[in-house]
């Protein structure tokens, strides 16, 4: 690991001296030290009994059937649903919110399965102004709750989160280092006055553990004292690794984006296949039509050298190429090929 750090901030040495852009977060081709920084999640306990334009928030039930519908891969679906908790429950954030996260997961769908597409950002970032538009109108009113001010807390850090997610990979250090830590500064608070909130540890807990990745050097720690800690994103590998934990144990919303922000840290960060592996075969197995676990579980089982699980997964997704199912067209073929051809198997 430390010689793995020592040669991607060799490589951002410029970047780090100059403009001191700390957090282009590692983007570093074949290592990529990146945060997954949008799959942010919401824990409202509310009634299940709600008018339109009721001020409380759709029923945490109504949240998870819509979360449920990415996870076996039926988007547009899910999508759907989504929009229509943003007409049923103007006043919250949520339905907006979680469109944005249905669309980052359209953006992965064949593409980079840590960056994916930029297709979507535009429209996400006009939603973003209506989350942070209706999370601050929360915070505002007179007579908010604790429950409130906590929710907007939420949606404002994940806001945050989320533009940060987006600079990165437009390759804008600063506005991503500004968002990164302003997404920190708000999850600490929320964390800070109500512990049990776990779906708050997901977010801050990815971007702990990216920016970890480049700051536990000694060339970090010096830009990190000219600039002052407080002008840069916090960096901590187990303080990240522990929210992460702590997100997918507990999590009522973010369990399964937190167990895949550990899939790709032990998948994509450090090699540790034997660590990724119970992930992804658990997340493959429960959603089995989900590119993104099906694809994790293939490299998984390539780092492993486990041929002949490799074999036996890839010929299963190409029966389903061959039948036409949703999101498992030319680009699932390439892959599989490819994998088929380094298990010796075509």
């Amino acid at each position: 690991m430390p010689a793995m750090r020592t040669t991607l901030l060799c490589k951002l040495a410029p970047i780090l001296l100059a403009p001191y852009l700390l957090v282009q977060f590692a983007q570093a081709a074949q290592s990529p030290h990146r945060v997954s920084l949008a799959l942010v999640q919401q824990t409202t306990q509310a009634p299940q009994t709600q008018t339109p334009q009721s001020k409380a928030p759709p029923p945490l039930a109504e949240m998870q059937q819509g979360r449920e519908l990415i996870y076996q891969g039926k988007l547009d679906e899910a999508l759907r649903r989504f929009e229509k908790i943003s007409t049923d429950y103007p006043r919250s954030p949520a339905g907006d919110f979680y469109q944005i996260v249905t669309l980052i997961w359209k953006s992965r769908i064949d593409a980079k399965l840590d960056a994916g597409t930029r297709e979507f950002d535009a429209k996400i970032e006009s939603i973003l102004d209506s989350v942070n538009t209706k999370a601050e109108a929360l915070r505002a009113a007179p007579d908010h709750s604790i429950q409130d001010e906590n929710d907007a807390l939420y949606f404002l850090g994940s806001a945050a989160a989320t533009r940060a997610r987006i600079s990165l990979y437009q390759n804008h250090g600063l506005p991503a280092a500004k968002q990164a830590r302003l997404a920190e500064d708000l999850f600490e608070e929320l964390i800070k006055r109500d512990p049990e909130y776990y779906d708050a540890y997901y977010a801050p807990g990815a971007i702990y553990y990216a920016v970890g990745m480049l700051t536990d050097t000694a060339l970090a720690k010096v830009v990190v004292n000219m600039l002052g800690p407080k002008a840069l994103p916090a960096g901590d590998i187990e303080k990240g690794r522990s929210y992460l934990s702590k997100a997918a144990q507990n999590a009522p919303l973010a369990n399964i984006d937190a167990k895949l922000a550990l899939l790709e840290i032990y998948a994509l960060n450090e090699n540790r296949f034997d660590l990724a592996l119970p992930i992804a075969v658990e997340l493959r197995s429960k959603y089995p039509a989900n590119q993104v676990f099906t694809r994790y579980l293939m490299k998984v089982y390539s780092g492993l050298n486990d041929r002949k699980r490799l074999s036996e997964i890839c010929k299963e997704v190409l029966g389903w190429v061959k039948e036409g199912r949703p999101y498992y067209g030319s680009f699932m073929k390439a892959e599989v090929d490819r994998y088929l051809a380094e298990a010796g198997d075509k």
